[in-house]
């Protein structure tokens, strides 16, 4: 059983299947007498995208490979709370796309307004356009603004959520640069299902952790839309360890679901009636699929619902999804499973146009998490389809000891760093 071998050994023979089946593929490509190169095109450059676009990228001598997206450098979701923390400097979770450049590769830097689905055609914002045979999709995500009544989109008067590859950061850092001694900071952390779920406890931790280091007196009041939260045991170990009395949690059912927020006054209301003023607030919105599938018409609700055997977006041939707009069962919405899904699909996808056999796939995800700076913990989950192949199921899940010595935490804080090193120099090196 899978659940029964070590992360290491699940990952080697998921790495090791998946490298030969791409090297036989490759073997019958050459062999392929047809003229005629099928134009697979990729929207979105994050891990996701870039993670299809490396292993596609094998086969450009036999498809026409083009990828688009609209920055010219691309930031990291992963790691971003290591720089507001002050762990990190920013530049170092920022990448060229210079690894899109690559030979026989067209890459488009341009933002995408619409897919017109019946002519195949991807509308661009400079006006121009791009045919396609297969089109990849791994545009991020969303939000419900609407979710909380007086809540404005780039409001400046609160925090920048800054929860995608964005530029906030700078802005994020600074206000909590300028915080005054005691000082209340409020965030609201979002219902599920969103993007990265144990994010908002690890920005509380860092947050924490730096104004300590600035010898600043606050309070981290964290009011919840959930009554549990991945890793709340050793997040509750963490606090209780180092930021005792600084960092409190309120769930939902004790009044932490924020309904309204006046921003003037820096005043928020929960669904039970209670107020809370803060000194900086922080709006972490409830999230959808990115805008982009409802400006095409492409789903009515709020995620992707695909084929979990090839990605491919139910009700649309030769559309495919991946990464954090889908519903992806019992995996979550993270950098790491976006990864694992971009190797199934790309072997798939090959597959489907050389008419072969699907692989049955495996997927892998593991979960960082930092609460200072040499204290990082994990969670990780080994899956595979059920026996109807119609879902994603998990198959085990191992998850760092609560009481783990200052040693085992600095070890994972290692393993952490070097797993973002290695994705990152993977697909932008």
């Amino acid at each position: 059983m899978i659940k029964n071998r070590s992360k290491r050994d699940f990952i080697k023979k998921m790495g090791l299947s998946l490298t030969g089946l791409f090297l036989l593929n490759v073997f019958y490509f050459r062999k392929a007498k047809s003229n005629y190169k099928p134009k697979v095109v990729i929207i979105g450059g994050g891990v996701g995208g870039a993670s299809c676009l490396r292993y596609l990228s094998d086969y450009s001598n036999f498809i026409e490979l083009s990828i688009i997206e609209k920055n010219k450098n691309i930031q990291t979701c992963p790691f971003s709370n290591l720089v507001i923390g002050g762990l990190k400097n920013h530049e170092d979770i920022v990448f060229e796309t210079k690894s899109f450049y690559r030979k026989k590769i067209n890459f488009v830097n341009d933002y995408v307004n619409k897919i017109d689905i019946d002519n195949k055609k991807i509308l661009l914002n400079d006006k121009s356009f791009l045919n396609y045979d297969f089109l990849i999709l791994s545009p991020g995500i969303s939000y419900k603004w609407e979710n909380i009544f007086g809540l404005k989109k780039n409001d400046p008067k609160i925090l920048p959520h800054s929860w995608d590859g964005d530029k906030n950061l700078h802005s994020f850092k600074k206000r909590i640069d300028d915080l005054e001694n005691n000082s209340t900071i409020i965030i609201s952390s979002p219902d599920y299902p969103y993007r990265c779920p144990p994010a908002p406890y690890e920005r509380a931790s860092l947050i924490a952790n730096y104004l300590i280091k600035k010898r600043k007196k606050f309070k981290i009041l964290i009011l919840d839309s959930k009554d549990s939260f991945t890793k709340k045991k050793l997040f509750m170990r963490e606090w209780d360890l180092f930021y005792k009395n600084k960092i409190e949690w309120v769930s939902r059912s004790d009044g932490g679901q924020v309904v309204e927020i006046d921003s003037n006054n820096k005043i928020v209301k929960t669904k039970n009636g209670q107020k809370y003023k803060g000194d900086i607030i922080h709006i972490i919105p409830d999230q959808k699929a990115s805008d982009l599938f409802f400006q095409s018409k492409l789903i009515s609700n709020d995620w992707c619902n695909v084929n979990p055997v090839n990605f491919e977006l139910n009700g649309f041939k030769d559309i495919y999804v991946l990464g954090d707009s889908i519903d992806a069962w019992d995996m979550p919405k993270s950098a790491f499973s976006a990864n694992s899904q971009s190797k199934a699909l790309s072997q798939n996808l090959v597959n489907r146009i050389l008419e072969k056999e699907y692989i049955n796939p495996a997927f892998l995800n593991t979960c960082y998490s930092f609460s200072a700076p040499e204290r990082a913990f994990s969670i990780s989950s080994w899956y595979r389809l059920n026996s109807e192949k119609n879902r994603i199921v998990s198959l085990g899940t191992k998850e760092s000891d609560v009481n783990a010595s200052d040693y085992q935490r600095k070890k994972e804080t290692i393993e952490a760093y070097g797993w973002y090193e290695s994705l990152t120099k993977e697909i932008y090196g």
